[in-house]
């Protein structure tokens, strides 16, 4: 009985821990969608301080960073300092902003949290 009571109560657990959400995947590098002549990213502010994404592979040219952050999570904001136009808001979890900025020289753009010092990723423009 014992051991029947022991089993449920794991399959209970199981059942339970199935039903949190999961954490989204740091993807490495993300390469961008096309809306006409538009490259677009999504990149997540997560609960754990970082992006969703470590690097953005981008051409020179126009450049949209859709911009959410993850329900549970911290505020954040998406600022490449490098970039005056690339700058949100600082937003609060489950909200989403976008911004559109164009990058003309190719090289390596830091991108930050301005809240969370350690939260960085790069856009590198080839």
């Amino acid at each position: 009985m014992a051991i029947a009571a022991a089993l449920a109560l794991g399959v209970t657990a199981a059942g339970c821990a199935a039903k949190e959400p999961v954490a989204p995947k740091v993807v490495a590098i993300e390469t961008p969608t096309m809306s006409g002549d538009v490259q677009v990213f999504q990149v997540t502010g997560l609960a754990d301080l970082r992006f969703d994404v470590s690097t953005l592979e981008a051409r020179p040219g126009k450049i949209r960073v859709d911009f959410t952050v993850a329900r549970g999570s911290a505020s954040h904001d998406f600022v490449i300092p490098k970039i005056p136009a690339a700058r949100t808001d600082i937003i609060g979890a489950g909200s989403t902003q976008s911004v559109t900025f164009a990058v003309t020289e190719p090289g390596d753009y830091p991108v930050i949290c301005t809240l969370h010092p350690s939260m960085s990723a790069t856009l590198h423009v080839g």
